[in-house]
């Protein structure tokens, strides 16, 4: 029965991880800064012994050789400059103006005006160190060795300077004082002096200004309009905005009264709506209607009396009727044209009276455009008049501070007590070293501490290697199988690793191939990992010695396994077991031989072995074939397992061509030998065809401190040490060293050269 998955999504189930764990984050946390220390911790240990033995020799030699002894003086200065401050950006920095005096005195001390005076003097040409220093050097020495500072929230300024010979600071302090306390005082009064003047003739042409202001301010006041200056004191308002106010209300009666008149010559203009009672009772009150209306009644008199007397067919009524109608007739066309005429009459009353109310508006709207461009205009006038008397205040208050700045002036020019500067604390002769201190010393240790850490963490954070498991789960996210400890490390003397399960069982190598075997039999199903590819990124990462051990491990534990050898290019796994390569995999890829035919038997009854054979031209090509499949599919009905040794993943494509057919893979990593970026890719190669990756295998994993196996390898053998090795029969026997160890040390070297590797590529 074949155990071949038909399709991708069949043969990749989603197992759990084979070592579950919390999941690691690709940030550094503080236990990772811990584990580089404790794995640097050699190097730490004597950077810093090396380091300490620098810092203690420079320190003691500062402190032999080049000693400095200070001497200090305090000086109180306190200012007397006007409090009345004359010009506004003065007062804008008065809140800082005691820090900057003090500032100014203590830079004026190191004057090269007073610097030199200093030097010039026989006090300090008699010193030790006038005499060591170059002539044409001293005044910047001076510059740079004497220290002038002020005293934080203090009206005090220190004058210190160092020197080698205790005899020397003191002189030169005290003449740098005494030079300075009379410089400053003198300089001071004649800054005022000089200053006084200036502040006189500035004075002055301010009241100049301000007579100069106030003449303007009178003949702009003369061009403003009457009552602009006074408002009435009834209206509360200018003769102007009176005007503004007439000049609205105007506008807005002839706007409502044209508005009306144009409504009622709308009405005028209909015939329909313009004939109204009124007009019809004034029409029957004119003569003429009158008159006619008159006839009417006349002759519809006679003809009611004719037509009694004579009858209706007479011909004095008949004439009297036509007489009557010609009448009324004309009555009623004198009644029409007298509406007529007294509706056009109307018409023209209301067009007339219509078009007076429009000019009458629009000569209303030119008087109110006129009055408020009149009234704007006297608005900026009255801005220009108030900001006219603003700037004379202005004028008349800078004139008040320059007055009351100048009396205080005056005060210090006559009192010559521009500044108060007292010599609070004369330089004494210093008795003890001021540099070095002694806790330099402590400084320069824990610097040395800081530095070994520093250097150590920074070599550990440029190893780009893959190094343990929690890189593996770092970077690759992929679980992690197993680690197999370095052969260096191994107390037992394992002669060929890749049978390290088969020669020496119970050694720690042997338990690591073990436990690769547990993991991967709890990461998938076991119908799930019926064929395993082992593959690597590079050569001599290991995957030969990982795949002859895992397939001895689980013949060991009573399963069938086939070894297969398909890594032509470098073909290794006859090697380990001492069998022929004439004919094997390849053989079978080109129809030339048969499974039965070609397998090898070993010392294990579970395991068989088929070689590589004779490199085929195109690897590739026949690993992918169908011949391939059909051989995996004859394993698999009769093998539990068969495991397959391919070439390295990143340097030929049969690994990836065979992880397509196959149940899972395992990816070796060798430890510090593989970066980070090679593991990545390996992967990425691996993921690109959607291989299934059981897990990783991390090889030759070295016993360092803060490594895997110190601990591990010291308690498996402590575990054993009393004699349970030898009494087993076939068992490695443990060394003297190892049990000696066990007993009372740690076993295994710090590190390891690291022996596990192909058989075909590294032993």
């Amino acid at each position: 029965m074949s155990m071949v998955p038909a399709t991708v999504s069949e043969r990749v189930p989603a197992p759990s991880p084979a070592m579950p764990g919390p999941a690691v984050s690709a940030g550094l946390a503080p236990a990772d800064f811990m584990r580089m220390i404790r794995s640097r911790l050699v190097l730490i240990i004597v950077l810093f012994m090396f380091l300490s033995v620098v810092a203690v020799g420079l320190f003691l030699l500062w402190y032999v050789k080049f000693p400095t002894y200070s001497a200090n003086a305090i000086i109180e200065c306190i200012s007397s400059a006007p409090k009345a401050q004359y010009s506004v950006e003065a007062q804008r920095y008065q809140k800082d103006e005691h820090e900057r005096f003090l500032l100014s005195q203590a830079l004026y001390v190191k004057q090269p005006s007073i610097l030199m005076e200093v030097l010039r003097s026989p006090e300090v040409r008699a010193t030790d160190w006038y005499a060591s220093v170059e002539e044409d050097e001293r005044l910047l020495e001076l510059e740079d060795t004497l220290s002038c500072s002020p005293i934080r929230d203090s009206n005090y300024i220190r004058v210190a300077m160092g020197t080698r010979n205790p005899k020397d600071p003191h002189v030169i302090v005290g003449k740098a004082v005494d030079v300075y306390l009379r410089e400053a005082r003198d300089r001071a009064a004649a800054q005022f002096r000089l200053e006084l003047t200036k502040l006189e003739e500035e004075a002055s042409g301010l009241w100049d200004q301000i007579q100069g202001q106030m003449t303007q301010i009178s003949q702009f006041a003369a061009t403003l309009p009457e009552g602009v200056l006074g408002q009435e004191q009834r209206s509360g308002m200018t003769v102007v905005e009176a005007e503004l106010l007439a000049a609205q209300q105007q506008v807005t009666e002839y706007q409502l009264q044209t508005l009306e008149l144009e409504g009622i010559k709308t009405i005028y203009e209909d015939p329909s709506m313009g004939v109204t009672p009124e007009d019809r009772q004034l029409v029957e009150l004119n003569p003429m209607v009158q008159m006619l209306l008159s006839q009417v009644l006349a002759l519809d008199q006679e003809l009611k009396a004719k037509r009694r007397k004579f009858g209706e067919n007479h011909r004095e009524v008949r004439n009297l009727r036509s007489r009557l109608a010609e009448n009324e007739e004309q009555l009623q066309q004198m009644r029409e044209q007298k509406l007529q005429e007294s509706l056009e009459l109307k018409q023209e009353q209301v067009r007339t009276a219509f078009l007076n109310s429009q000019h009458a508006l629009y000569l209303a709207q030119n008087r109110l455009t006129e009055t408020r461009a009149k009234q704007k205009d006297v608005e900026r006038k009255l801005q220009d008049y108030q900001r006219l008397k603003d700037e004379l205040e202005f004028l008349k208050e800078a004139r008040e501070k320059a007055n009351e700045y100048i009396r205080e002036v005056r005060r210090i020019v006559a009192e010559r007590s521009a500044i108060r500067i007292e010599l609070l604390q004369p330089p004494l002769a210093p008795t003890e070293r001021s540099q070095p201190k002694l806790y330099f010393g402590a400084v320069g240790i824990f610097l040395a501490l800081a530095v070994s850490v520093g250097l150590s963490i920074l070599f550990e954070l440029m190893d780009t290697s893959v190094r343990t498991a929690r890189d593996v789960a770092r970077y690759l996210n992929v679980p992690i199988l197993g680690t197999v400890p370095d052969a260096d490390d191994e107390e037992v003397d394992v002669e060929r690793i890749e049978a390290a399960v088969r020669e020496v069982p119970h050694s720690m190598l042997a338990e690591a191939f073990r436990a690769v075997r547990t993991a991967l039999q709890f990461s998938a199903p076991a119908e799930r990992e019926r064929t395993i590819v082992v593959t690597s990124p590079r050569p001599d990462d290991g995957k030969t010695t990982v795949a002859c051990n895992l397939a001895a491990s689980l013949a060991l534990s009573g399963r069938r396994v086939l070894l297969v050898d398909a890594n032509f290019r470098r073909p290794a796994i006859h090697r380990v077991f001492a069998l022929e390569n004439q004919e094997g995999l390849s053989n079978i890829l080109i129809g030339a031989g048969r499974l039965t035919d070609l397998i090898s038997k070993t010392d294990l009854g579970n395991l068989d072995v088929l070689v590589s054979g004779p490199a085929p031209p195109n690897p590739a090509e026949g690993l992918g074939s169908p011949l391939m499949r059909r051989l995996l599919e004859e394993a698999t009905g009769v093998y539990d397992h068969v495991i397959i040794d391919s070439p390295p993943a990143l340097l030929a494509s049969d690994a990836p061509v065979l992880t397509t057919i196959v149940d899972g893979t395992i990816l070796v990593l060798r430890a510090k030998e593989n970066s980070r970026g090679v593991a990545q890719r390996a992967v990425s190669v691996l993921n690109h065809v959607n291989a299934h990756v059981f897990g990783v295998v991390l090889n030759a994993a070295q016993a360092q401190r803060g490594g895997y196996f110190r601990e591990q390898l010291r308690t498996f053998y402590d575990y054993q040490a009393e004699g349970a090795l030898e009494a087993r029969p076939g068992g490695a026997a443990l060394p003297s060293s190892a049990r000696a160890d066990a007993v009372g040390g740690e076993a295994g070297g710090e590190t390891g050269g690291g022996r596990s590797g192909d058989d075909g590529d590294r032993r």
